[in-house]
């Protein structure tokens, strides 16, 4: 693996509660001391090989948070411990992370995801940014900036997604008054992974799938079906050495490997129309992410390819979970929720007449959003490769060692949330909806 004999850095938040004098009361002691060796970081006690076996037997790692949690409290500010055969180091003060963040570079090196590195180098495709790093990143990052995630790209690819919002809205409106009681109650997940896909879809390839219709095509339930077997396939084999997996999970590899491969067909196909159209003639209209990178033609159509791919498989979970967690917590703070409508209420004449309106007009809708993605964040970590030496809580941290920084959130102990790649619920909460008048 490329990450072995290396190490990483986590940082942790308030979650994680640490109320002992051992946590917090280790700064002052620490500074007068001498800079003591790697080898001397306190380290987790924990059987590597066992949580190797726990890993594959249990296919995934659910209770990652759990164990940093744990961790940190019993061993302080700073430790390391090994998984997957990558040496690892986890930090949670917040000047640790200042003093990792002026070391960076304009090349950042992070942990990549291993099972769909070793996918594409497999079938010889190209990385876009989410499994890149060094100089191409920054290359890739540059010239997607403009057309992904600038204002004026938001701007332009706002009405699409509110296009599928209110078609999202309108089809749930639908089913609640089927009902005779005139309300609702369903595990709403599958729905808002229906919505996201079709949203990003419609920005990123100007195309709708049909997903919020009582009879999707066979091809977007297919296409549906390879992603989700993507997701799963990869929370059983990022954790484990590629070496070991091939032998314990053969079975997951191929079912790894064929859901990446519809996926690729599937962006294909829609990049092959997108090439038709701009050959005909040029649009007049916006007509997505992948229609304006195409005709600028900055990066080649390869990498616009394998970008468009991972922009698709990385918008899907990412934005499904905390949207389903933003649900759960309005129904449980009604009076939250009458503010957020009668905001709403307040701008719809605005952003029906101008999408766009939404990013300033809806301001405690933006904030409620913010705070959901601090309860629940989507990920757990933020993970870079030191390009120097550096000393870190009077430990010598090596250059090319990898830290890991800790996602803020806050611990909700009737909400049992696991890592299957992103955190999400144990349980998906079921919620009732009701027509209002």
């Amino acid at each position: 693996m490329a990450f072995r004999a290396k190490a990483d850095v986590w940082m942790k938040g308030p979650w994680l509660s640490l109320g002992g004098p051992r946590a917090l009361g280790t700064r002052a002691a620490l500074a007068s001391k001498a800079v003591r060796p790697f080898e001397a970081i306190p380290q987790s006690r924990n059987n590597n090989w066992m949580r190797m076996l726990q890993i594959w037997k249990e296919q995934g790692y659910e209770n990652l948070h759990l164990e940093m949690h744990q961790n940190f409290q019993e061993l302080g500010p700073i430790f390391r411990y090994d998984i997957g055969g990558t040496r690892r180091v986890s930090v949670m003060l917040p000047e640790d992370v200042e003093r990792l963040q002026q070391v960076e570079t304009l090349h950042p090196r992070r942990m990549l995801l291993e099972p769909w590195l070793a996918y594409r180098q497999h079938r010889g495709h190209k990385c876009g940014v989410f499994l890149l790093n060094g100089p191409e990143w920054r290359f890739n990052r540059l010239r997607l900036n403009p057309d992904v995630l600038s204002p004026k790209a938001v701007q332009k690819y706002i009405p699409r997604v509110d296009m599928v919002a209110r078609d999202f809205s309108q089809a749930l409106k639908e089913k609640v008054l089927q009902n005779a009681r005139g309300s609702l109650t369903l595990d709403i997940q599958p729905s808002i992974f229906y919505y996201t896909i079709e949203a990003s879809n419609s920005a990123l390839f100007g195309e709708r799938l049909g997903l919020l219709g009582s009879n999707p095509s066979p091809a977007s339930l297919k296409f549906i079906h390879a992603l989700e077997a993507m997701f799963k396939s990869t929370v059983q084999l990022i954790f484990m050495p590629r070496s070991l997996s091939r032998w314990t999970s053969t079975k997951t590899w191929e079912e790894h490997f064929e859901a990446w491969d519809y996926i690729f067909q599937y962006a294909n196909n829609c990049i092959q129309k997108i090439y038709q159209e701009l050959a005909l003639n040029r649009p007049e209209h916006y007509s997505g992410i992948m229609a304006e990178l195409l005709l600028h033609g900055d990066l080649s159509p390869d990498a616009i390819k394998a970008n468009a791919i991972e922009l698709t498989a990385g918008s899907v979970d990412t934005t499904s979970f905390p949207l389903l967690m933003t649900l759960f917590e309005l129904a449980r703070n009604p009076d939250v929720q009458q503010a957020l409508r009668q905001e709403s209420l307040a701008a719809q004449a605005s952003i029906t007449d101008n999408p766009q309106r939404a990013l300033v007009e809806l301001p405690l809708l933006r904030a409620a959003l913010k705070e959901t993605l601090r309860l629940y964040p989507v990920g757990l970590i933020l993970e870079r490769l030191l390009p120097s030496d550096m000393v870190l809580q009077n430990y010598h941290i090596p250059a090319g060692v990898l830290k890991n920084f800790l996602v803020e959130t806050l611990n909700q102990e009737d909400v049992r949330m696991v890592y299957r790649f992103i955190l999400r619920p144990t349980t998906l909460p079921l919620l009732t909806f009701r027509a209002i008048n």
